[in-house]
């Protein structure tokens, strides 16, 4: 393998390696981004949004109160107290050097080739926003080229297969396993000077620079992520906790879930010993397939499994409780807690190290839907993609001269001018309405999935008017957060309280964009639209941010519907349910020079449609291209398992507003009706018992015992602390099952 740095246009430096032997006669070009696909794929609100340079330090009781109710109490562990906040770095140089190999101590290391530069860049911001030293291995020559001109740090890792999407050529998916493992114990053995190297995906991003916390563990050879969704678990690191996905915790035997998405080695012996064998077993064609009855392929994961628990998984002892024995136990190593390291369920779907009022170094983006798209939303959402020009968040080109801070502005002053709508209190308001109305007799509440589908159905109309109102006032959309009353999983047994199972999730939560609506379909569509929190990020102007309106929707169309500015009072405008393109510009049109108009009130059958019937039809065209994902319009899943019950039996579709090409009609809530097939779920895969789960609406909706264990379950801070079971049963004899 031989390597070059973008540093010199010619290729001259070359840096010095010692794999050129580890593959016959292999040169990849590859890119590291699609390895973490096959882990699962599944927002602060304005006065909790917290980014980079803005995260504040956990309380200072030690305990910290989760939004919604309940207590974590870090227990005195060093590693759910975050550190002191850091002054905002200036920004970064226009150009890295690459770090002297030869001298520095720490070192940070990604990967990935020209097809994901975008995804590599961005994590290259955000490690430079912490000020860490970072290395990046580019696979083909079109990326060390994107480096050379962006002033990155990379070097050129040239290998021999041609392979571009390596998730369907599994012999270079384990290739390129290996190369990633190979690369990293070159670098410890060529430079002995290097303490720490620290390896990350491109879908990471880093928020804190993690160097003192692995150095306070100095006795650990090996740090692993892990897809662990329980800080709770972790804080109180019981043996037989009985939680899936944090089996790492010393004497639990099931529900392992490590990430070589990102991962650390000290430069010790016992560590490089490891990662030879690693990086061995996936160049070992004796080793290519597990014995087990499905003959599965041995990529990098499912290696390093192996190597761990040979011999078996042991405490490392009193003197290093949180660490674990492996690899025969040769190796010591530690699980990285997930509130510091944080997977895409417990940062973006929890936002557990929020609730804690913890800074995580790093947040890897897995646990979310819809592949690369997905991975760039979800970090937009959440303020922590670099990659946006300037014009993104509406600032001026240089030279040009914008509106006077406080003062009226013209139409044409803002580079920006956009629509906002308050989802957020609608949705929650409508659903507890909702709740009162059709359970207010009763003994319990509504089941947290009845709760979800009326509430997803609302947001997705009030979704469809507010972006056909941006679209007749010539604006950008800013989307609210969306609210969730049940977490997705492929899994049906989340029905069972509607958390993922083993996750610390309290209903209802704050849910990504990608939980309602497809993001490859709205990117495809190309419709103009900001994430939630848009404008409270750092690089919106102030300008924008201070020039607003409010625009009021009544319950019904004022007797002056246009009254003139100087007699009103305040600053606003008033619509209502049924109006159309004209009138709606005709009444906002006071206001209209503002960069920020805000629609208040139930958005839900507002607009009667465009002034041309044709771009009525037009603008459903549109918006039915937006939410459909393969032929799907938005859905939940998953009620059934494996490729038994498929279509309708797996999916629950939300309720899609009337088509404005049809006339105005007045939105009204809609009905959750028991599903036609509920007595036709097959037997396979267990699929006729995820359809006796308490939130499976063939249960709650036919059986009242099951409606009041769901709504019971909902009550609980994280589900069936041991009741499930005989709930499960009682809800299934009632069904008559067993």
């Amino acid at each position: 393998m031989r390597l070059r740095t973008s540093g010199s246009s010619r290729g001259a430096t070359r840096l010095s390696t010692a794999a050129a032997g580890f593959v016959a006669g292999a040169a990849v070009t590859f890119m590291l981004f699609s390895v973490h696909q096959k882990h699962s794929e599944a927002h602060l609100e304005a006065s909790s949004r917290l980014l980079p340079g803005q995260l504040s330090e956990i309380g200072k009781s030690g305990t910290s109160r989760p939004a919604g109710g309940g207590v974590i109490k870090p227990g005195g562990h060093s590693w759910l107290r975050a550190a002191a906040r850091k002054p905002s770095r200036p920004p970064p140089p226009a150009r890295v050097q690459p770090p002297d190999l030869d001298t520095a101590r720490r070192l940070m290391v990604s990967f990935g080739n020209s097809a994901y530069f975008e995804l590599v860049h961005n994590w290259a911001r955000s490690v430079m926003q912490t000020g860490a030293p970072f290395l990046i291995a580019a696979f083909d020559e079109p990326m060390l080229a994107q480096c050379r001109e962006h002033g990155l740090p990379c070097v050129s890792v040239e290998m021999g297969t041609q392979a571009a999407d390596f998730r369907g050529d599994f012999a270079a998916f384990r290739l390129m396993g290996a190369v990633k493992i190979r690369f990293v114990l070159d670098l410890l053995e060529q430079h002995p000077s290097l303490e720490v190297v620290v390896v990350s995906d491109s879908d990471c991003v880093w928020l804190r620079e993690p160097w003192q916390y692995l150095e306070q563990r100095g006795a650990a050879d090996f740090f692993i992520s892990t897809d662990c969704l329980s800080v709770k678990v972790e804080d109180e690191w019981k043996p037989q906790h009985l939680q899936p996905r944090c089996g790492h915790v010393a004497g639990n035997h099931f529900g392992r879930a490590f990430n070589t998405g990102l991962f650390a080695a000290h430069n010790t012996p016992a560590a490089r010993a490891f990662l030879a064998a690693w990086a061995g077993m996936l160049t070992d064609p004796a080793r290519e397939r597990h014995t087990d009855k499905a003959q599965r392929g041995i990529d990098d994961q499912m290696a390093l499994n192996l190597l761990f628990e040979a011999g078996g998984i042991v405490s490392a002892g009193e003197e290093s409780p949180r660490s674990i024995k492996v690899y025969n136990r040769s190796l010591t190593v530690q699980t990285l807690p997930v509130v510091l390291f944080s997977n895409g369920h417990v940062a973006f779907v929890q936002r557990t190290p929020w609730r804690l009022g913890v800074t995580p170094m790093a947040i890897h983006a897995t646990f979310q839907r819809f592949s690369g798209p997905g991975k760039k939303a979800r970090l937009q959402e959440f303020g922590f993609w670099h990659m946006d020009p300037p014009q993104y968040y509406g600032q001026l080109d240089e030279g040009e001269e914008g509106p006077a801070l406080g003062r009226l502005a013209a139409s044409n002053q803002f580079k920006l001018k956009a629509l906002a709508y308050d989802g957020q209190r609608e949705v929650l308001a409508f659903v507890e309405g909702e709740e009162r109305r059709r359970y207010g007799g009763k003994q319990y509440g509504m089941p947290p999935f009845e709760k979800h589908w009326l509430g997803m159905s609302y947001q997705l109309a009030a979704f469809r008017d507010a972006l056909a109102a941006a679209r007749m006032l010539g604006r950008t959309l800013l989307l609210p957060t969306l609210w969730c009353w049940c977490d997705m999983d492929e899994s049906p047994d989340v029905l069972e309280s509607c958390r993922t199972k083993g996750s610390d999730l309290q209903l209802p939560f704050r849910c990504p964009l990608d939980f309602l609506l497809p993001i490859k379909s709205l990117e495809a569509s190309k419709v103009d639209y900001r994430h939630a929190g848009f404008l409270q990020l750092p690089q919106v102007p102030v300008t924008v941010r201070k020039s607003q309106a409010v625009v009021q929707i009544a319950a019904a169309q004022p007797a002056n519907p246009f009254p003139k500015p100087s007699h009103t009072v305040g600053h606003g405008a008033t619509v209502w349910p049924g109006i159309r393109q004209a009138e709606l510009l005709q009444a906002v049109a006071p206001v209209s020079g503002e960069a920020v108009l805000q629609l208040r009130g139930h958005v839900p059958g507002l607009l009667g449609g465009f002034t041309q019937p044709a771009d009525s039809t037009a603008f459903d065209r549109l918006f039915q291209q937006a939410i459909t994902d393969y032929g799907d319009s938005p859905f939940w899943c998953c009620m059934s398992w494996g490729d038994a019950d498929k279509g309708p039996m797996r999916k629950m579709y939300y309720q899609l507003p009337a088509p404005l090409a049809e006339g105005w009609k007045a939105w009204q809530p809609p009905q959750l009706l028991v599903p036609a097939w509920c007595d036709q779920v097959s037997a396979k895969f267990n699929n006729d018992k995820w359809a006796r789960q308490p939130n499976h609406p063939c249960a709650f909706l036919r059986n009242e015992t099951a409606a009041a264990v769901a709504a019971a379950a909902a009550a609980s801070d994280s589900g069936w602390p041991g009741v499930g079971a005989a709930a499960d049963t009682g809800v299934a004899q009632a069904l008559g099952g067993g």
